[in-house]
């Protein structure tokens, strides 16, 4: 029982000390007419129920039949219309999803109220109320379908006209580089916007700052060519995702992968010059769970995911003689053995014996060639004459979300959510000694590393008109 208080009254005070902001919008919509074999039908009640949750809004059909419910969360709902005279009628298993809009008719027939008809499995695959289009992938496309680096907008390039354009090699848990490579509708790279509950987690860069994981999400759309005009902002596509919110009962999923360290083998240099086989760890492991707070109205949902990995990796180079840093370039070779000559940059004639007399080097140079390390592999021909083996990266990330949800009303609802990514990519030792305090160390891990702390704190307010019609979201941050 506190946990709950406490969890409520939270979320409260957050919402009275933020200020709102238009946000973009993740929901979707429901519109219809009601009618009769004689024609339409006003004045009948119709009632919107998230299967999931309980949670209910009702509208009344105006003097044309229609009826609009606006604003609607994405999730699976039952509409149910009823007036005296009539079978009530029910349809189950409406699937509106982010950015969905959903026109549904419906047919009464003449009877007792107390009569009903059911209609399953039926939902309306056509949108024709709105002139958005995209494509919408359920949890469980999301949790199923190739994730490179286990990346949601990466599973967009199942979207027909959705191209990726970057190197493979960086579709990794710890970077976001390939997910703002993506090509849209033929749209320049970096150019497309991304949601998250409406809320833009777009950075300066164009790049998705944070990596919301899979198993947070309800569902994902990508929008590549018509939007609404809030979706602006960008020349490419939408990635406009929705996280998953709790239910009436507890659900959760887990998930744990490793590699292991007996089935791997020794790489053929590290065994050549001598050294054992390191012990690299990896798992990647996460998972989800939600549930009610206060059932009907007040729901959460928590999940994360954690990543290691550790790799090693062999680095060669070309690093100049001690002859070299002095000027000395008689005795350097190209691969083939024949002499590299060296020409005066100011009379494009070569240097005598292919010597860089000393009052001609600058002094600052001089002074950061002391920092590179000496050749340590005596070869004559010009070629690579620096090795290192066994590298170590240590890449690391870690996710976070919460969501809470509560209803207020039939008329206000309030959700939000707070996310945390935390990633950490080194760059392995390339140069210098194994001694962590050794000044001639390039790139060292201790204080080469490309650290980020993404953190998303928002809260969506949606208000609904008493008529159930059109009512723009708010957002709080």
């Amino acid at each position: 029982m506190r946990l709950r208080a406490a969890l409520l009254l939270g979320a409260l005070l957050t919402a009275f000390t933020a200020h709102a902001v238009y946000g973009q919008g993740f929901q979707g919509g429901l519109r219809g007419a009601v009618k009769d074999p004689g024609g339409v039908l006003p004045g009948v009640e119709v009632t919107l129920t998230n299967e999931q949750t309980n949670i209910a809004r009702s509208t009344v059909t105006n003097e044309r039949g229609e009826y609009v419910f606006a604003a609607v969360e994405p999730g699976t709902y039952k509409v149910k219309v009823a007036l005296q005279g009539y079978k009530t009628v029910e349809q189950s298993g409406i699937r509106v999803g982010t950015q969905t809009f959903i026109t549904l008719d419906l047919t009464m027939e003449v009877g007792r109220i107390e009569e009903n008809i059911t209609v399953t499995g039926q939902s309306p695959v056509i949108e024709t109320s709105n002139a958005s289009q995209g494509t919408v992938l359920d949890t469980s496309s999301l949790q199923t379908l190739p994730a490179p680096g286990r990346n949601a907008f990466m599973i967009g390039t199942t979207v027909p006209t959705v191209i990726p354009s970057g190197d493979t090699q960086f579709n990794r848990q710890q970077d976001q580089t390939n997910a703002s490579l993506l090509s849209l509708g033929g749209g320049t790279r970096r150019g497309n916007n991304y949601t998250l509950d409406g809320v833009p987690i777009t950075d300066m860069r164009n790049r998705a700052s944070a990596n919301p994981t899979i198993e947070a999400l309800d569902d994902l759309k990508v929008q590549v060519h018509t939007y609404d005009a809030e979706m602006g902002r960008t020349g490419g596509g939408v990635f406009n995702t929705t996280l998953r919110s709790g239910t009436n009962g507890f659900k959760g999923t887990a998930f744990f992968q490793t590699r292991p360290i007996w089935a791997e083998k020794n790489n053929f240099f590290s065994e050549k010059a001598g050294v054992p086989k390191p012990n690299n760890p990896y798992y990647l492991g996460g998972g989800g769970v939600g549930g009610p707070i206060v059932k009907n109205r007040t729901f959460f949902f928590f999940s994360s995911e954690d990543y290691h990995d550790v790799q090693t990796r062999n680095a060669t180079v070309t690093m100049p003689t001690a002859a070299e840093r002095l000027g000395d370039f008689s005795k350097t070779t190209n691969a083939s053995g024949q002499p590299i000559t060296i020409y005066d940059p100011v009379t494009r004639l070569p240097f005598a014996g292919n010597i860089i007399p000393g009052g001609r080097i600058n002094q600052v140079a001089a002074a950061m060639l002391k920092y590179l390390p000496l050749p340590d592999v005596d070869r004559d021909n010009g070629s690579t004459n620096y090795l290192r083996t066994s590298l170590i990266n240590n890449k690391f990330e870690q996710e976070y979300t919460f969501k809470v949800e509560h209803k207020f009303s039939d008329k206000v609802a309030l959700t939000g959510f707070y996310l945390y990514n935390r990633t950490d990519e080194p760059c392995a030792n390339y140069f210098g000694t194994a001694d962590q305090t050794d000044p001639n160390r390039f790139a060292d891990p201790l204080d080469y590393v490309l650290k980020r702390r993404p953190q998303v704190l928002a809260l969506n307010n949606t208000p609904h008109s008493a008529s159930g019609g059109p009512a723009f979201p708010t957002t709080t941050r």
